[in-house]
């Protein structure tokens, strides 16, 4: 898993210098690469509506965004994307339906946001290996934005999310993830309604996984009941005007279930960390096999920064792991 793709303008003006003019995202996205091909299921979270393909395209505080990112996300390694964060409506339901059929036609697959009531209805279910996986999907807030149906973006509220855990299971789900756009933004902390809600879908035992996005900032690991919880993925890629570091920071995580009989459980996680490089804008995985993603100091510093918080609620007491390529 990994988190918010936020394309700011400073990424598609990136892309287009990538591209001799056209949009190439792939170069912003290519370190995570090796990552995601050691993954059976690889998941973004596409935060914003893509527009048409020559645009027009806006950033903060209305996203629409370049509609290249989302074949981009499909070569790296993707194999698919929530899309219910608070920027779903910044389009509008126009907005929403082009961004579905971008990843329809990316062969990627998408829950949180939608463009019928029956699909609404219908729990994402994808077959990994022996295994048919659910991800239910929500977020807090949708920024004001009035939607024109209930169902259009799937929201965080404790017994839904419940209820559809249970409906995916009666589906067929062997193994269901709730991926949850919550927080507050630039900390490295839990709110406490994050901490409440988290912990009672953990304690449910409706779910295998529950991982989170939206802070644009790393947030700790747990182990709640036998489920670990991921309070904050970071960004995967974004630039962000605000000038804090921790909004270039960001984890990739691993999550690996074992099979016990006719059931499976939740086995080992491991981490990744990464900043951004300035320039060229590109994600940069920590520690840096060559040269420094930034400078030296502000490599280790952010390392040390990003382990310090994914341990401070006893992730690696309960056998969280950095996850290195050399080791999978």
């Amino acid at each position: 898993m990994a988190g918010d793709i936020l394309l700011h303008p400073a990424l598609w003006e990136q892309a287009e210098k990538d591209g001799d003019g056209k949009l190439d995202f792939e170069p912003i996205l290519a370190g995570i690469a090796p990552y995601l091909a050691q993954s059976d299921l690889a998941l973004c979270n596409l935060e914003t509506p893509v527009a048409a393909a020559k645009g027009p395209f806006s950033g903060y505080p209305m996203f629409i965004v370049p509609p290249q990112i989302i074949p981009a996300l499909k070569e790296v390694g993707y194999d698919g994307c929530t899309t219910a964060s608070n920027h779903s409506m910044d389009a509008g339901v126009p907005g929403i339906k082009r961004t579905l059929d971008a990843l329809d036609a990316a062969g990627l697959i998408s829950t949180g946001s939608y463009r019928s009531k029956a699909e609404a209805k219908k729990p994402l279910l994808t077959e990994v290996g022996n295994a048919k996986i659910s991800v239910i999907a929500g977020t807090y807030s949708l920024n004001g934005v009035k939607e024109d149906a209930p169902w259009r973006v799937d929201d965080i509220d404790k017994d839904s999310m419940i209820d559809r855990a249970q409906e995916a299971r009666a589906a067929g789900a062997d193994i269901v993830m709730a991926a949850i756009h919550d927080g507050a933004e630039y900390t490295n902390t839990p709110t406490d309604s994050q901490l409440v809600l988290y912990r009672a879908l953990a304690d449910s035992g409706e779910f295998d996984f529950i991982y989170s996005h939206h802070t644009h900032s790393v947030l700790p690991i747990e182990k709640r009941n036998g489920t670990w919880i991921v309070y904050g993925l970071g960004n995967s890629v974004a630039k962000h005007a605000t000038k804090t570091v921790l909004n270039k920071e960001g984890l990739t995580v691993k999550m690996q279930f074992v099979r016990t009989g006719d059931s499976w459980a939740p086995g080992e996680l491991v981490w990744a960390p990464h900043i951004m490089k300035p320039s060229p804008l590109r994600w940069c995985a920590l520690p840096a096999a060559g040269d420094p993603c930034t400078t030296m100091g502000q490599d280790a510093a952010s390392l040390k920064r990003t382990t310090g918080t994914v341990n401070a609620m006893n992730a690696k007491d309960s056998g969280a792991k950095m996850w290195t390529l050399d080791d999978q």
